[in-house]
């Protein structure tokens, strides 16, 4: 009897783990089948694109004949309440005009309908998941609207000012995300006129111009700007707007540095530039204005130092050099006095005195003041910020053409004599990178590069340009 009671509940636990395993293979085919279904309704909702449109029509037109139909039963109701024979007589017209009106509507849909009919018998399942993810949408923005409306003033602040950090430690996308939480929350309070919101939104600007993004850094500060001039702070000719104005030089800059000419003559793209710097010089100047408007006699200021540094920057676009670099060391006399010589301004600024310093091919001077220009900003934002990356991306370029003056210095007669006359620009290029000044070049390179993928990613014009120049290296070690 035990052994059968044994036996009995070993086939209960059987059937159990049976039941277990059907249950769990039912579970598993639902989860498969709702991915798919999940599955299934993304990509059909992406080919409703233009059905949803086609549906909407058709309930707008829907409306419009529930709205007719309306306006005929209270014309109906007034005919049946009005006195007098004229009256009755204006309202049965009227009455036969909306008739008249509303079969030419209903016809109109029946004909759309008749053209919609075979796309939207196929395509209603896919119209029908389109709108429950539009819902989800939906919901998920109203959702974080209820979020933005329970935040305070001083929750912006806090946003603001998480930016600001992510700038500085060269987060640029994270602080737009930031920025755009801070302006959400602004809105809601101070609506789109206020002060506060116009230097939010050049905020995102500047976020935008450290991505790579000058148009859309265009259009952002444009937006600032508005405000401003509308009203929101006092106006034209303020600090706060002057401070935009330069933004958006910078704009026009940034847009000059990376100007495309594809397709188009030398003197074309030329002229090309030259119109985007003179864009600039001229919000310079504007800007400028402002600030010296500001200063007290001889005293140094940072937003006059500062305008100075974007200054030079379009003389050394436009190949200017020795205005550049005194641009640039005005503006470095003025940040030193004010923040000493360990500021990552002041190391940016040096920095750019050594662009002049190369374009002018003084290389040696050139490598004074990039070293100069590492150790003020490198202990303080670390070897990893973007920044830091773009002074060794200059060095690297130094390195390579300090290479190439050196080889054609050292041509030894050997081009016109067999093979050399053959192979003569092959072995010039090798030339050009062999030694110290080629491995210096090759550390230089490589560690911008893998900050530029890291931080700034794939589709930032500078890491383009430091791909393009692995690339051409790794070639050139090959050959």
């Amino acid at each position: 009897q035990q052994q059968a009671q044994q036996q009995q509940a070993l086939q209960q636990q059987q059937q159990q783990q049976q039941a277990q395993q059907q249950q769990q293979q039912a579970q598993q085919q639902e989860q498969a089948r709702r991915e798919a279904a999940m599955q299934q309704a993304l990509y059909e909702s992406q080919l409703a694109a233009e059905e949803e449109e086609d549906a909407r029509q058709y309930m707008a037109q829907q409306q419009a004949y529930a709205q007719q139909q309306a306006a005929y039963a209270q014309q109906v109701a007034a005919q049946q309440q009005a006195q007098g024979q004229g009256q009755a007589q204006a309202q049965a017209q009227a009455q036969q005009r909306a008739y008249q009106a509303q079969q030419q509507a209903q016809a109109q849909a029946q004909g759309q309908q008749g053209q919609q009919a075979q796309g939207q018998g196929q395509g209603g399942q896919r119209v029908q998941a389109h709108e429950v993810q539009y819902q989800q949408a939906k919901a998920k923005q109203a959702q974080r609207s209820q979020v933005m409306n329970q935040a305070t003033l001083d929750d912006a602040v806090n946003l603001a000012e998480k930016g600001t950090l992510s700038m500085r430690e060269g987060d640029y996308v994270e602080a737009l995300t930031t920025y755009d939480k801070c302006l959400a929350i602004q809105l809601g309070h101070l609506g789109d006129q206020h002060p506060m919101v116009a230097h939010t939104v050049d905020l995102m600007g500047v976020a935008l111009l450290r991505i790579g993004h000058a148009e859309e850094a265009l259009e952002t500060f444009e937006k600032a700007l508005y405000i401003y001039e509308q009203g929101g702070g006092s106006g034209e000719g303020t600090p706060e707007w002057a401070l935009v104005v330069m933004h958006v030089g910078q704009a026009y800059e940034l847009e000059a540095e990376n100007y495309q000419a594809d397709g188009v003559s030398e003197a074309e793209a030329e002229a090309g530039v030259e119109a985007l710097t003179d864009k600039a010089m001229e919000l310079y100047e504007r800007a400028l204005s402002v600030f010296e408007g500001q200063v007290q006699g001889d005293e140094p200021d940072l937003d006059v130092a500062n305008i100075a540094h974007c200054m030079g920057n379009v003389h050394n676009i436009r190949g200017e050099y020795m205005d550049a670099i005194r641009q640039y060391k005005y503006a470095l006399e003025n940040k030193i006095a004010l923040m000493g010589e360990e500021h990552p301004s002041v190391g940016w600024t040096k920095n750019n005195i050594g662009n002049s310093f190369k374009g002018m091919y003084k290389l040696e001077e050139a490598v004074q003041w990039y070293a100069q220009a590492l150790a003020a900003t490198a202990p303080e934002l670390g070897n990893d910020h973007p920044e830091v990356a773009h002074i060794h991306w200059n060095l690297a370029l130094l390195y390579h053409t300090k290479g190439e003056v050196d080889a054609s210095k050292r041509k030894l007669k050997w081009t016109s004599r067999w093979p050399f006359k053959w192979f003569g620009s092959r072995i010039q290029d090798r030339a050009a990178h062999e030694g110290d000044d080629f491995e210096k070049m090759d550390r230089h390179l490589h560690h911008a590069f893998d900050v530029f993928i890291k931080r700034l990613g794939e589709e930032h014009v500078s890491t383009m340009r430091a791909t393009e120049a692995v690339m051409s290296l790794r070639e050139l070690s090959r050959d």
